[in-house]
């Protein structure tokens, strides 16, 4: 799935955001489904309201990681502007846009029909801590209730940072979805890729930034690659040696060896193509006259 994800609120460029997603979309160019593109934000209402009118068919996904005001802004700097409410709503006038009713009330079957065609996701991130308690989940449940929106429960990547933040338990989290099912969501928890190698979401940027720092600690005496190759081959001068030898020694690769060949063939094969179509050619006017 094509995501609108990063560093940064996809919403804050909309514009940029908007064109990427037709030419994702587009059958001339990228022709993915609109089902395959999905744009995350951390909640600009008024840009989500935007989005839903212009780009209908996407899906959208919130970044919630708290089940009530006070405790999202706590966490989230934007949280101050827009009330959690308004948020969850729009999300769910996203995901119901192409369903027409009266009076604006959905019933059960009709919001399974619109979850099929597309989604509108929340996502939360699962800290051992505050927004993962028990009492968390039955807020969050009551805030997606009978709306049928895909509640994401994402699972923290643990990280070598200051802030020793955990993930909780598995047996927690299959708990905390369970309360947030009940609700009537659709509630997972996400599978998490990577982290056996610091490589999952979050993971290496860190990794990056510590070998930055190791490498300002070095200053101006750290070996670089190629001092310490030198010094490996002033330790080992006949191991070294003896694969320059090697090196030399070996014969011209496959690609070298039959380059000639394939050269002289795809020309005498050219050359008795066009004879053919000569020949054919000529037999076909005689044929006329």
């Amino acid at each position: 799935m094509s995501s609108m994800k990063g560093m940064g609120e996809p919403l804050n460029n909309y514009d940029n955001v908007i064109e990427a997603c037709r030419a994702m979309i587009d059958r001339r160019r990228w022709n993915l489904s609109h089902n395959r593109v999905t744009v995350s934000t951390v909640g600009v209402t008024p840009k989500m309201r935007k989005l839903t009118k212009e780009l209908p068919e996407v899906n959208l996904a919130l970044s919630l990681h708290a089940p009530n005001q006070p405790m999202r802004e706590a966490i989230v700097p934007t949280a101050k502007i827009y009330p959690i409410e308004d948020m969850v709503e729009a999300l769910d006038e996203h995901m119901m846009v192409f369903e027409k009713s009266r009076d604006g009330c959905y019933g059960i079957e009709e919001r399974k029909s619109a979850s099929k065609r597309k989604r509108a996701m929340i996502e939360y991130v699962m800290l051992e801590g505050d927004t993962s308690t028990f009492e968390c989940a039955h807020q969050l449940g009551q805030l997606t209730k009978n709306r049928h929106l895909i509640v994401n429960l994402i699972p923290y990547n643990q990280t070598d940072v200051k802030d020793k933040l955990k993930c909780p338990s598995e047996e927690h989290m299959k708990e905390f979805q369970k309360i947030v099912t009940s609700y009537g969501s659709f509630c997972f928890i996400r599978r998490t890729m990577g982290a056996d190698i610091a490589g999952a979401c979050g993971q290496l940027v860190v990794s990056k930034e510590t070998s930055s720092e190791q490498e300002i600690e070095d200053g101006p005496f750290k070996q670089t690659t190629e001092n310490s190759s030198k010094l490996k081959s002033n330790r080992h001068p006949k191991q070294n040696n003896n694969s320059y030898k090697r090196k030399s020694a070996t014969p011209t690769s496959d690609i070298e060896k039959w380059a000639r060949p394939l050269t002289i063939a795809t020309v005498i094969s050219a050359s008795l193509f066009i004879v053919s179509a000569l020949l054919h050619n000529k037999s076909n006017r005689r044929n006329i006259t």
